[in-house]
């Protein structure tokens, strides 16, 4: 078995009480080593000392362990194995690289090569929660991560090496708070009443190293709404068709109650939830068509939408603005001066409020023109006539009356 590290490091570091604050909310973290497809698999060679005094005791109330020893010594099979390769040191959890040192001699057997202020070449990794996980006595040159670098869970931060206060290839793990106190991953009878691990293991056995599943967290963000604004009849249908992006972690599916939910302002008719089409996976995005309703009543609306889990809605929200007008509104708005007066362009009917006429009374002197009928855009067309400028509309109305007459009369004759 490899020799254990003899000298405690960073000395005055204390043992957290049990019950510190944080515990509760302690970092889950995988086994620290990538464990090899084949040959010698990593063991544990010293746990955290729990006993204060004198003795020595291990968080299982054993004696794995060595008087004044803050972490958790995992051993590769000494230098052959190093030799061959080593094994990489891996990030326990995500967390962002705040200290690295490097350029130690790695070969140390003596326990007492102190550079690093005891650790050789290492890495600190700083978590969400606050701690910090210790990655020492690794190979010098062998660092795959700098200050300031952020790393998932598993990445490789160096390679397994006898640096600093060591006697023979292995990793010291160690967990540390920001006052800088460490405390043991492990629980047990003498050790903490909360074990840091995803799967603690047995022991002297080895932690799981599978990586602790990020908590759920539903976010989406509004691409695309189209159209966001609408001018329609009393009661007419519409079409809004809007995109969401899925900017969390989770997969949105109708089994799983994911949708679309009215959150806000009118309705327009929505039946609210209206589920996803189709599973939705994170950085993909969901499209809801919608057919809706307008109100009955002229006046401008507005309604938000949200995707939703159930009834809880989330991310961002799509607004859509409808204008109802009534139908024919545009009529003989044109006409705001004499409907008959000089000039101007008079028009009757119209769909959706779009009047034809000039705003106050028309041109002055200009051609004026009637036209009846009910095309979308003030007139469908229909027959003209026009007169000349003076006449009055009596006057043409009655010359219009007399020529048909007279054409009649020569018909007959």
């Amino acid at each position: 078995m490899l020799p254990l590290w003899q000298k405690g490091v960073f000395v005055g570091v204390t043992v957290l009480a049990i019950g510190a604050p944080g515990a509760a909310s302690a970092q889950k973290y995988r086994f620290p080593i990538q464990l090899p497809a084949s040959g010698t698999q990593p063991y544990i060679t010293a746990y955290r000392d729990h006993n204060t005094g004198g003795g020595i005791q291990d968080w299982n109330c054993g004696s794995t362990t060595y008087n004044g020893h803050k972490g958790t010594d995992i051993g590769i099979g000494s230098f052959p194995v190093m030799d061959a390769g080593s094994r990489w040191a891996v990030a326990a959890a995500p967390g962002k690289v705040v200290a690295t040192n490097d350029g130690c001699f790695d070969r140390c057997t003596t326990a007492d090569c102190g550079c690093g202020s005891g650790f050789g070449n290492y890495v600190k990794v700083e978590h969400a929660d606050g701690k910090s996980t210790y990655y020492a006595h690794l190979m010098k040159g062998s660092l795959a991560v700098k200050n300031g670098d952020t790393v998932s869970c598993g990445q490789h931060l160096g390679k397994v090496g006898s640096s600093g206060n060591s006697s023979g290839p292995h990793l010291h793990f160690e967990v540390r708070y920001a006052s800088n106190a460490s405390d043991d991953p492990y629980s047990g009878n003498c050790g903490g009443p909360t074990s840091f691990w995803v799967t603690q293991g047995p022991y002297k056995g080895l932690p799981g190293d599978g990586c602790e599943k990020p908590p759920d967290v539903d976010d989406s963000k509004l691409v695309s709404n189209t159209p966001a604004q609408n001018v329609v009849q009393p009661g007419q249908k519409f079409d809004v068709t809007l995109v969401f992006e899925n900017t969390g972690n989770t997969s949105w599916s109708s089994g799983a109650s994911y949708g679309l939910k009215h959150t806000g302002g009118e309705t327009f008719g929505f039946a609210s939830p209206q589920a996803v089409a189709a599973t939705t996976a994170p950085k993909a995005s969901a499209t809801f068509q919608l057919s809706l309703t307008a109100p009955t009543s002229v006046g401008v609306y507005a309604g938000t939408f949200r995707v939703a889990k159930g009834n809880a809605g989330f991310g961002e929200s799509a607004s859509l603005d409808v204008t109802v007008e009534a139908a024919g509104a545009g009529g003989m708005a044109g006409a705001a001066g004499a409907p008959w007066g000089s000039g101007g362009d008079i028009t009757v009917g119209g769909s959706a409020g779009v009047g034809a006429g000039a705003a106050s009374g028309g041109k002055s002197g200009g051609q004026q023109t009637q036209t009846i009928g009910s095309g979308s855009e003030g007139g469908c067309g229909c027959r003209t006539a026009s007169r000349r400028d003076g006449q009055s509309a009596l006057g043409w109305l009655l010359l219009a009356a007399a020529l048909s007459y007279r054409r009649r009369r020569r018909c007959a004759a």
